[in-house]
Order: C-alpha cells, then sequence, then structure tokens
C-alpha cells in the first residue's frame, strides 16, 4: 500500500440482488462500470426460484436490483449478460469446490453520480476482508482473513471466532481496507466439527481469467496500475513532482490536503513519491484540480505548470472535490423558478456546444417520481423541485468546453473555461440577488486558481448581463387574475355594490349568469404585486374585463417596443373553458366594443390539475417546460387517440412540452384535463366543438412560444370575419420559469 490508500467504509460498494418471488436478498453484487454488475451464477439461480448450482442458461431474464449509495438507495433491474455456470467436473477440484460460478448484468437505468463502481486488487494470504450481507445493512458484515489463495480459490477464516457467513453474502464483495479495494467475491461456506469458521470465494485474479475466456473482460474496470505509465503525461507530471517542489515548504499539508478533498486516506508520516502522486493525478479526475488549489498560494508557477499540461493532455476535471461540491450546493439551493431557467442560461452561454436535452434537463429518457424535493420557496405549484440530483452531469460536460474565449498567443493568459461562462450567465439571468452574489464569487475564486485574469473574467460578466438584459426585455409583463365561481347573478343583474354606471342593458345580463370572485396581481418583471382590493365581492363578466383591463393600463414597460402584456387566468378545471376571451368591458369609456381576448394575449393555467398526482407530475412539468423548443408538439385526435389508455400512452411516449387537441366535443373536455394533469404546459383546444378546428390549424405553424401571440391573432380575425374564423381557440399555458402567486384558498360557499 502506498502513501495515499482508500478508507474502507467510504467506498463500500453495496448491491443487493431480490428474489424474484418475494424481494428478499438472494445475494449480492459488485458494480462494475458501465451499468454493469458482478455477482455469482448461483446467486441469480436463487433470485430465480432454481437450484443453486444449475448450469444451464437462464434465457433473457432480468431480476430485481438494490444499489446502496452513501446517500441514496437506488431500485432498478439488471439483465443477464454474461453467463458462466458453476462447473463442478472440471479437473483439480476439492470435494467442495467448483469454477466458473459468474454471472454479468445490466442495469437498466442511469445511476446518480455518487454510485462508483470500486477498485478492484488481487487477493493474497493474510489480507483482512469484509463482508456485507446482501440487504446492504452497513452494520450487517463479517470481518475474516484470507487464509490461503492460489489465484482459483480464496479462503477466508473468521479465526477464533464464528464465521456468520449466510447464503445472502454469496456474490458481495470481499473488501481489503488496507488496498483499498475488492480482492474478490464471496462463494461458498464450510462448517468445521459444525461451526462455521471458513468460507472462500473468487479472487479478483480468477475473475478476470473466467471474463477474458468468455470474452467479456472488456466489462472490467481498469486497474489504476494498467497504462497509467505509458500515459503520455505521466512523464511530465513525474518530472514536476520530482523537482523543487516536494521540497518546499507546506508540501506536506498540500498532500493531506488532496487526500483529504480526494476522500483518501494516508500514511502519517512521509510524503508520497513522484511515481505514486502521478498515476493518482492520473486516475482520479479531480486530483489533479485540487493539487493546483492546494499549492497556487505557495507556488503559483507550479500550479501553471500543472494545468498546462492538463489542457495539453486533455485531462477532462476542472473542478477540485470542494469546488465541484460547493457550485452543486448553490445550484441545488435555487428556488425552482430559478432553476428552471437554468438550461436556457447554459445553452445561451455556449451557442456553439452540443447540448442534449437530457443533458440540460438531468434525465436520461426515463421518468419516475424521485428527486430531491427542496423547498424552492416559488410560486404556485407547491415549490419544489427535484434538484438533487439534477445538475451533476451537466456540470461533468459542461467543465469539458472550451469557452468561446481563446488563450494568448504565447499561452501565459489561460482561457475563460466554458464552465465558468456558463455560471457567469446562470448568475445574471437565474439568481435572486444574494443568490447571485455568492454565484459570482464562486466563479472568481476557481478563475484565481486557474490563472484566469479578472478582466477576462469581467468580459464574460458584461456578456452575460447584457443578455440577461435582452432576455428580461423579451419577457412580456402579465397580468395574472384568480377567477373562483360563486353562483349566479341575483334577479335585476345588479351586483350587491350597484350596477357600473350605464348600466348593462338585459340581455348582456342573460349571458352572464355567472359571478366571480376575482384577484389580481402584476408583473411587470419586477416580481409578482397584488393591485386587487375587495376581492370577494361578486363580480360580473363586464366587470371583470374592466378591471383586468385597468390592471394592464397600470403595468410599467420599460421597452414599448416589446411584447404585448399577456393576461393569465388562474383556473380551476371546471372554469377551464369559460368564455373570457370574449368578455367585453362595461362603463362609459367602453366606446369600442373591445373583448379580453383581442388586444392582449390571454392564456389560461390551471394548477389545480397539475397538482393531482403530487411531485411527480410536478417534475415532469418542470422537465416538459425545459424541453419547450427541442421536442416535437403532439397532436391528439380520434384517430391517433381514440381512447383514453391511447393519449396517456402519447402522453407517456416523451416529455412533449406542446399538445394540440381536436376531438369530437363530448371527449374533450377529458382529454383537455388528462393533458394538464400528466404536466403538459402548453396545450391549445377548440372550445366550438368543430373537429378539423380552424382554430387550431391556423396556430399550427406558429412556433411554440409564439403561439400565445397566434391565438390573439386569430381571435382578432373572428371579429373581422366570423364565416372565416368560427374558431374559438382555448391556450393553456403554465411557464416553469415565471412564479405563480400563493393562494390562499377559500371555499366559495364561505
Amino acid at each position: 500500500m502506498g502513501w495515499f490508500h482508500a478508507h474502507g467504509v467510504s467506498s463500500r460498494p453495496a448491491v443487493s440482488i431480490l428474489a424474484k418471488a418475494d424481494g428478499r436478498p438472494a445475494g449480492a453484487g459488485v458494480l462494475l462500470p458501465g451499468r454493469h454488475l458482478l455477482t455469482c451464477a448461483h446467486v441469480v439461480n436463487s433470485a430465480l426460484g432454481k437450484d443453486m448450482l444449475a448450469p444451464d442458461h437462464p434465457g433473457p431474464i432480468a431480476v430485481p436490483v438494490r444499489l446502496h449509495g452513501p446517500e441514496h438507495t437506488v431500485e432498478a433491474h439488471a439483465e443477464l449478460t454474461v453467463w458462466i455456470p458453476p462447473r463442478t467436473d472440471d479437473g483439480g477440484l476439492g470435494a467442495f469446490e467448483w469454477n466458473g460460478d459468474l454471472a454479468v448484468l445490466r442495469l437498466n437505468g442511469a445511476l446518480p453520480p455518487a454510485i462508483e463502481p470500486p477498485r478492484w486488487h488481487p487477493m493474497a494470504k493474510r489480507q483482512l476482508v469484509r463482508a456485507w450481507h446482501g440487504s446492504g445493512e452497513p452494520g450487517v458484515f463479517a470481518d475474516a482473513e484470507v487464509s490461503a489463495c492460489d489465484g482459483r480459490f480464496g479462503y477466508f477464516d473468521g479465526a477464533e471466532r464464528a464465521l456468520d457467513i449466510e447464503p445472502a453474502y454469496s456474490g458481495g464483495p470481499l473488501w481489503s481496507n488496507e488496498e483499498g479495494a475488492v480482492v474478490g467475491l464471496v462463494t461458498a461456506k464450510l462448517h468445521v466439527r459444525g461451526v462455521l469458521r471458513r468460507a472462500w470465494g473468487i479472487p479478483w485474479q480468477r475473475v478476470t481469467r473466467e471474463l477474458d475466456d468468455a470474452g467479456a473482460g472488456h466489462l472490467l474496470p481498469r486497474q489504476p496500475t494498467e497504462d497509467v505509465r505509458d500515459h503520455p503525461a505521466y512523464a511530465e507530471l513525474v518530472a514536476l513532482l520530482d523537482g523543487p517542489l516536494p521540497l518546499s515548504e507546506g508540501w506536506i499539508r498540500c498532500c493531506r490536503t488532496v487526500a483529504r478533498q480526494c476522500g483518501l486516506g494516508h500514511r502519517a508520516d512521509g510524503v508520497p513519491s513522484a511515481e505514486e502522486f502521478a498515476q493518482l493525478l492520473l486516475t482520479r479526475g479531480r486530483a489533479l484540480p485540487a493539487l493546483v488549489e492546494a499549492v497556487r498560494g505557495t507556488a503559483g508557477p507550479v500550479a501553471d505548470d500543472l494545468l498546462a499540461i492538463g489542457r495539453r493532455w486533455g485531462l477532462p476535471k476542472l473542478l477540485s472535490p470542494g469546488e465541484h461540491e460547493r457550485l452543486l450546493v448553490q445550484l441545488r439551493a435555487l428556488p425552482a423558478a430559478a432553476a428552471a431557467g437554468v438550461p436556457g442560461a447554459v445553452r445561451a452561454s455556449l451557442p456553439l456546444a452540443a447540448l442534449s436535452v437530457a443533458l440540460l434537463t438531468g434525465g436520461d429518457g426515463h421518468h419516475g417520481g424521485g428527486g430531491d424535493d427542496r423547498n424552492s420557496g416559488g410560486g404556485g405549484d407547491g415549490g419544489k423541485a427535484g434538484n438533487g440530483g439534477r445538475f451533476e452531469a451537466l456540470i461533468a460536460h459542461v467543465e469539458g468546453l472550451h469557452g468561446d474565449s481563446s488563450a494568448a498567443d504565447d499561452g501565459v493568459m489561460p482561457a475563460v473555461p466554458g464552465l465558468l461562462r456558463a455560471v457567469e450567465f446562470v448568475a445574471a439571468g437565474c439568481c435572486p440577488a444574494d443568490r447571485r452574489a455568492a454565484l459570482r464569487r464562486w466563479n472568481a475564486a476557481v478563475a484565481r486558481r486557474l490563472g484566469v485574469h479578472d478582466a477576462a473574467l469581467m468580459d464574460r460578466r458584461h456578456d452575460a448581463e447584457q443578455w440577461a438584459r435582452n432576455a428580461s426585455r423579451g419577457t412580456a409583463p402579465r397580468v395574472v387574475a384568480r377567477l373562483d365561481r360563486c353562483g349566479a347573478a341575483p334577479p335585476g343583474g345588479a351586483p350587491p355594490g350597484g350596477a357600473p354606471a350605464g348600466g348593462a342593458p338585459a340581455a348582456a345580463r342573460e349571458e352572464e349568469p355567472e359571478r366571480y370572485r376575482l384577484r389580481l396581481w402584476c408583473d411587470d418583471g419586477d416580481g409578482l404585486r397584488q393591485v386587487s382590493d375587495d376581492s370577494e365581492r361578486p363580480r360580473g363578466a363586464q366587470e371583470v374585463a374592466q378591471e383586468i383591463f385597468a390592471a394592464v393600463g397600470s403595468l410599467r414597460r420599460p421597452d414599448p417596443s416589446g411584447p404585448r402584456p399577456v393576461i393569465e387566468l388562474i383556473v380551476d378545471r371546471d372554469t377551464l373553458e369559460v368564455p373570457v376571451d370574449r368578455w367585453k368591458a362595461a362603463g362609459p369609456g367602453a366606446v369600442l366594443p373591445i373583448r379580453l381576448g383581442t388586444p392582449y394575449p390571454l392564456v389560461v393555467n390551471c394548477p389545480e390539475l397539475r397538482e393531482l398526482n403530487g411531485g411527480t407530475m410536478l417534475d415532469q412539468w418542470r422537465e416538459r417546460w425545459a424541453r419547450l423548443e427541442a421536442e416535437e408538439p403532439v397532436h391528439i385526435d380520434d384517430t391517433t387517440a381514440p381512447d383514453p389508455e391511447a393519449v396517456c400512452g402519447l402522453l407517456m411516449e416523451r416529455l412533449t412540452a406542446r399538445v394540440t387537441v381536436d376531438v369530437a366535443a363530448h371527449r374533450r373536455t377529458g382529454v383537455v384535463q388528462m393533458c394538464l394533469a400528466a404536466g403538459v404546459p402548453v396545450v391549445l383546444w377548440d372550445r366550438s366543438g368543430e373537429q378539423g378546428s380552424p382554430a387550431v390549424r391556423h396556430a399550427a405553424g406558429a412556433s411554440t412560444r409564439q403561439l400565445p401571440e397566434a391565438v390573439r391573432t386569430y381571435r382578432t380575425k373572428t371579429l373581422q370575419r366570423p364565416d372565416e374564423y368560427p374558431g374559438r381557440p382555448v391556450l393553456a399555458w403554465a411557464d416553469a420559469g415565471r412564479a405563480l402567486p400563493r393562494l390562499d384558498l377559500v371555499d366559495p360557499t364561505e
């Protein structure tokens, strides 16, 4: 063992293989790279309810597994990909031994980054090893010592203690704390004079031979000692670390800092050799940034040399472990509305980079309801966002990208990395003021560690601020109106507060039997502010329209040439098709017969339906919104989705953000509500009841972000030429990046 060594407990590789019949642990396994895991073949047989040493290939099967990380436990299924059956008829075997008995399975989904494959090391006599029960419980283990190992079989004993090894230990790792690695798999147990004091396992040496013979050796992890000496950066690192640096004051402190940041233990005396340190820097992705961070204050030229080697040979990790963790903490703490804007900010910061939708949104094409729910303090959908595992993959990808600046010709002035540029855009465009300052401090500290000049970082900050200003000008101011039905108008048609001046004709009163409670908020770029009073007083349609028009008139529009203000109606599921867009204002100033949906885009928003299924669909809503321009729209008609099951299948097939509904009138309400309950943020339909809706056809050619304006334009045409434009479009629009007011709802009957 060298100067650096792994901590056994923090590296515990716990995988449970579960029985298909009852879900109880049938055995254990060890995680391999590429979403594979290794176990004993007899464990797979046991999970399937077969004879444990049955040699027959079980076919294309999958077994349930459970992976235990440091913070999270992941449930999954794993498909059998490699089968090496137990061989009891090979020569040279003892009465209780057999060869083979290995199986490789492939997990059906991606893993959280915190769950990583362990290192492996050859088994040897006198190694102290630990085995864990297949339940994965950290406190259920057995300690033993390897008493014999010939490369095919390794025997380990509990010495004077009873070795409490049960069948559920089979297939699990034999962990050597001294080596900081797995040295073999638990396989079988032996009774000596009635007491279980000995068991045997498959050493790493035989695991490699068996998988190589089966053509599956490529699935095994590359050992840290393999090929590292041939790496083109190895000789440069050894020469640099064998120079004057180890003789400098504070070198021991730097070595210990790197060990701590990388989660490694270290010897109490001495320092690592240059060769061992170079090996660590080439096999631990964040070790080189950690060393640069440790020496920057006392040996700046050496830090620059280390960075130059990393850039020259494409070592991908930019951040030290501490920097990486601090960035994750800040991003995970963003409110939901701010977090929803991160994909757009990153894409804007690196317009030439290949950034997939799945990478930006933290998805892999599969969706569960999980996530690390954190109180976001945001809008009207519960203020929860699953940001826990969302940003790791995005950071890992972006930190390997170049920025849009290049280094100086002499190579002395480092370029601004793409990640630092992206962080400036996130800070400028997504963060509240206090979070923005903290994120910028983080960015400045990393830039100093990388040797990036302050002026270069300030240029990127200026770019980010300019983009944020342009983006805010492109965000339409809005009036948010909450409508609650509260019964029909009283006889005579006059509200309790008296009729508006000028009165309303009897015909109009007959068209508007319903009364509504109204609450109004304005959002002109500085956040929501309530502007209504007397929200409990019932109002008729004309009075509602009049108050909404007045609220629109009070909006501050810093850029008159910007987009039109938007009217956003918060409604419940029973008010989705109330024809609010056709309501006209009353009063002496209402000379023009303007309807509410013609001068301004008018959309509806129904949080009630999104919240029916709790956090699962709220997470999908946010992910769908992040894919607004990336996914193709879905069109639902009676042919493509003739029944509810077909509608559900279409909605679950992919996370599309935009759906148009054109079905028979008797089905329309149900289909629309299914779309909204599934978290689809943009849904367009025609309440006129006609199939082959001209309104839906008219809007089909518009981009998603232009839909509110396209629907407004159609409504103006229905006033001009109603025979040509008979449709009555309704647009549901739920922007995950804009907060809703907190609603303290009351029973309308109270």
